[in-house]
């Protein structure tokens, strides 16, 4: 008789305290990333490299599941570059953005606008007439600027981060 009393008292502990111990249902909202992207190059004299002008801009479509608003979201953005001299990652720009998501519908929230320029390592040949003769030199110029490397996107709802999304599994930080 006790096992079946232990039992009872067990199922009973768990109808009533197992909602309590699930935790906090999240927020059903999810994003999607789209970017903005465009390049522009630039022929170095003396050369075949060329340097380049990448512009920069992430789209997040902010998708709320839930049949209540959500007032307070707040999106995260940060778009990394590599030094072009040494590789290093770098922060180009980053910042954020609030929304309110109204229940059952989409929201697209935009970062800002940016621009990486960035000159690979070349050398430069330079042709000159002399005395009706061609004389050629060279002139090495080291990589400078910034190049592109990919975004990272947080969303958080109040306090709780319930989506993020990276161009590249690196990014992600801890």
């Amino acid at each position: 008789m006790s096992k079946h009393r232990n039992l009872g008292i067990a199922l009973v502990w768990c109808v009533v305290c197992g909602p309590l111990l699930a935790g906090p249902v999240l927020p059903h909202v999810t994003a999607k990333v789209a970017v903005e992207d465009s390049n522009d190059y630039k022929d170095l004299p003396g050369t075949s490299e060329k340097s380049k002008v990448q512009r920069r801009q992430l789209h997040v479509t902010l998708d709320n599941r839930d049949k209540e608003g959500a007032k307070d979201v707040l999106v995260k953005w940060t778009i990394y570059a590599h030094k072009m001299d040494n590789k290093k990652l770098v922060v180009a720009k980053q910042g954020s953005v609030k929304a309110k998501l109204e229940p059952l519908k989409t929201l697209t929230v935009e970062s800002d606008k940016v621009v990486i320029r960035g000159t690979p390592e070349h050398t430069e040949t330079i042709r000159r007439r002399v005395r009706d003769r061609i004389q050629t030199s060279s002139k090495h110029h080291e990589a400078s600027g910034e190049e592109y490397y990919g975004y990272a996107v947080e969303v958080f709802v109040g306090a709780v981060l319930v989506d993020e999304i990276y161009s590249q599994p690196s990014l992600k930080h801890g």
